[in-house]
């Protein structure tokens, strides 16, 4: 038996959101605060990287947790 993939949007679900942040830690504690997110929450903090060429883009972090 083959493992069936199912593509699924987490963002669709409603039980995962998604946030981005500048890449300090004092931006992202104030985002994960004001959406009154708990550590028991988050599933993962990711680094983003910034672009240099064309439209400049400073790195953040997309954090990934669960919706209360």
């Amino acid at each position: 038996m083959g493992v069936e993939n199912k593509n699924l949007n987490l963002t669709q679900t409603g039980g995962v959101r998604e946030l981005y942040t500048d890449d300090t830690v004092v931006a992202l504690n104030a985002a994960l605060l004001e959406r009154g997110v708990e550590t028991g929450q988050i599933i993962s903090v990711l680094t983003v990287p910034g672009q240099v060429m064309g439209q400049p883009v400073p790195p953040q972090f997309r954090v990934l947790y669960r919706a209360t």
